[in-house]
């Protein structure tokens, strides 16, 4: 059986390994120097993008101010009842 003494002999309950140190941080000059690589891979990926038609735009956006709409009316309703609700009560 093996006790916390022994484990502190062996190195800990690890497995041994050791922790490795954290690399330092890039510097900001080095950081600015791979901008324009970042902002090209950038592009690289947007251009990938299939990007809606104009008809798919508005047909979503249609669909979008409807849904807001028919939540407007809910709330209104619930609104409304759950207000004479409590009017009722309090008399």
């Amino acid at each position: 059986m093996k006790t916390m003494a022994d484990e502190k002999k062996s190195g800990g309950g690890a497995g041994g390994k050791a922790v490795e140190p954290v690399p330092p941080r890039p510097s900001l000059f080095a950081r600015l120097m791979k901008a324009p690589q970042f902002f090209a891979e950038v592009r690289q990926e947007a251009a990938k993008v299939t990007w809606p038609t104009m008809s798919e735009t508005r047909v979503t956006t249609i669909a979008v101010f409807v849904m807001i709409f028919m939540a407007v009316i809910f709330f209104a309703i619930v609104d409304l009842i759950i207000s004479t609700l409590v009017k009722w009560v309090l008399g």
